[in-house]
């Protein structure tokens, strides 16, 4: 058997990882692995100067490629370090084993001393090559693989076999290929466009939507006034690239805040986004590598029997109810153990009380309290939007420093950190009941647009050093944020932007700081759209919107059960495999890296998906007639 696995990233690793321990041993299989870039794929490429300082967003204790909750086989001779483990004590041996990465990262793992540490991006592509070469030394004899860093361009299926061929016009065939591109750019859409010549025609500087570890800022100077669209995790990378990146410092003061010193060769910098703020940092952490938080309402049993008496669906309110009430039980809990109580009360009385919801109103008044206990977690999402323009720099400064604040309590014991980080520890519930189909065509809807804003406005943030750094960005003048209603585009000379107090920006450069929007149809690699070409994928149209199209246009259809592709015919496409961002909306969040012993989203869909490559094809004597 010839298997293909086209992208390098942790999605096509794990898949590795599963089929060297569950391959037949009788059995002779040849594993290729393709990427145009590193192994790792191009987010964490090591060689990229960009990853030696722009931050993972999980703590490094958090990380893993070791499938370490099921395949403990003690046959197989391997250790299974997570992130930070690996950089404790194995990691600098490999690096100066292997002197082609940068000195820097022989730096960093002498750093990386604590459970509360982010690793650079660029780290875990080195780790992720060490993973590599791992797989390969405890590889049986049976199996062979081997790392191509060249693009795959095209992919056509036979009658037994799919034939490949790579941008140097070598092709090979192959029994089975799983397609794990990750991040794919987009074409250029119209607005884009107009935008891209503009900046060619009038000799300015325009970076649309891409990794921001490639974009190569140099080009821009001093005297640049540049204007930044969003305000997400992207963002962060942008800035430090324009401040820190073009010789600045951050001076830590001792109250643990930063002081930004500038080069003089930073340009001025607006930004902003249609809500006017960046999301929720991420609190300092207080968790183990595997340790989640174990819910007393938001249960999957309570939620599938809540859906059992709505005719097997879970009404989108109801849902968000119920979230929300775990939210504010972790809240009160969070604070009844940080508050100093009266000579007479017992802690583990209140914690008791607090288990029925309808006692939170009557906590103060029971126990002599003076705690939070109205919370409303919709006014956490986008307070800007409430803000009038004359108080508007104020109450942002207010609110960045309350958020540091908030986050260096920690995402255990912070009452609003710790809740808003339950987010994170709840979303396997929250993929089972999306993925298991128990929401209406409405309740998708609104879980694509109104629980995704909540989501990732609250729990998908940035490290706290990052918050850290904006905000002494502000107080030096380097950077301005804009009101809410945040919009770009561009006069007879310069990029200009607005926002709802009709404040008015120019620019000599616009840098819209996110990835392409997720969209296969308008990709710009040569396989995706050549696979779409012949109709080995299609529009997933599960889920209408009204308007005689689908809330899922722009993910790949698949088979849920083995993550088969769907082709124009909505047959399986026998040997075609999709996973990880591509289908984003066909699958819940799917931007995950794997996390140690909490048998993780990734492990949990290569192992689905490894049982259906390895299965033989229902038909398979026909082929050979």
């Amino acid at each position: 058997m010839r298997i293909a696995l086209i992208g390098a990233g942790p999605r096509n690793l794990a898949i590795l990882g599963r089929l060297l321990f569950t391959i037949d041993p009788k059995i002779e299989v040849v594993i290729d692995l393709f990427d145009p870039s590193t192994i790792g794929g191009r987010v964490w490429d090591p060689f990229l100067k960009n990853n030696h300082t722009f931050l993972m967003n999980t703590y490094a204790n958090q990380v893993t490629l070791f499938d370490d909750y099921e395949l403990l086989d003690h046959e197989v001779p391997i250790a299974r370090p997570n992130l930070l483990t690996w950089a404790q004590t194995v990691a600098f041996d490999y690096l100066s084993d292997h002197p082609e990465y940068p000195s820097a990262y022989r730096d960093e793992v002498l750093s990386l001393i604590s459970a509360n540490t982010f690793s650079s991006r660029g780290l875990f592509g080195v780790y992720a090559a060490w993973y590599f070469e791992e797989l390969q030394a405890a590889c049986p004899k049976n199996v062979s693989i081997a790392f191509h860093q060249k693009e795959v361009v095209d992919l056509h299926k036979g009658t037994r076999r799919f034939k490949l061929k790579t941008a140097d016009g070598r092709t090979a065939r192959y029994d089975r290929v799983v397609l794990a591109p990750g991040h794919i750019d987009n074409q250029l859409n119209e607005k884009q466009s107009d935008l891209m010549d503009f900046a060619k025609n009038k000799g300015l500087v325009y970076f649309p939507a891409s990794h921001p570890a490639e974009n190569d800022f140099t080009k821009i100077k001093g005297d640049d006034s540049v204007l930044i669209e969003g305000l997400g995790l992207s963002f962060f990378d942008v800035l430090l690239s324009l401040t820190a990146g073009k010789g600045g410092t951050f001076i830590t003061n001792r109250d643990g805040s930063l002081t930004y010193r500038p080069s003089g060769r930073e340009p001025k910098i607006v930004a902003g986004s249609f809500n006017g703020l960046p999301p929720r940092s991420k609190g300092v952490n207080q968790k183990e590598a595997s340790q989640l938080y174990q819910p007393r309402f938001f249960t999957l049993p309570h939620l599938k029997e809540v859906a059992l008496e709505n005719d097997r669906t879970l009404p989108f309110d109801t849902f968000m109810t119920i979230l929300k009430q775990e939210l504010t039980y972790k809240f009160l809990f969070n604070q009844i153990q940080q508050t100093d109580l009266p000579f007479d009360s017992s802690k583990t009385n209140i914690i008791h009380f607090i288990q029925n919801p309808k006692h939170w109103p009557l906590l103060n008044k029971v126990f002599d309290l003076n705690i939070e206990t109205d919370i409303n977690w919709d006014d956490k999402i986008f307070p800007a939007l409430k803000w009038t323009h004359e108080n508007y720099r104020q109450n942002l400064e207010n609110h960045l420093e309350n958020d540091i604040i908030s986050a260096q309590l920690g995402n255990d014991w912070s009452p609003l950190t710790g809740s808003y980080d339950l987010l994170r520890d709840l979303r396997d519930i929250v993929r089972t009941l999306y993925n298991d189909g128990y929401f209406t065509d409405d309740g998708y809807a609104k879980m694509l647009t109104a629980f995704r804003y909540f989501d990732n406005q609250l729990s998908a943030g940035p490290p706290i050093i990052r918050m850290r750094q904006l905000l002494a960005l502000i107080q030096a003048g380097i950077i301005t944020i804009a009101g809410p209603g945040y919009k770009t585009g561009h006069n007879d000379q310069r990029f200009t932007a607005t926002d709802n107090f009709g404040d008015h920006y120019e620019g000599t450069c616009l840098i819209e700081a996110r990835l392409s929007t997720i969209d296969f149809r308008i990709a710009k690699s040569p396989l995706i759209r050549s696979l779409a070409k012949q109709g080995l994928i299609q529009s997933n149209n599960e889920i209408p919107n009204g308007h005689s199209s689908s809330l899922l246009a722009h993910t790949i259809k698949i088979n849920p059960k083995n993550f088969m592709a769907i082709d124009k015919r909505n047959q399986n496409v026998f040997g075609l495999f999709i996973s990880g961002i591509p289908l984003e909306g066909e699958r819940w969040f799917n931007t995950v890296i794997p996390r140690p012993y909490v048998n993780t989203l990734i492990f949990k869909e290569s192992k689905e998906l490894v049982a259906a490559l390895l299965t033989k094809h229902p038909h398979l004597h026909e082929l050979f007639k």
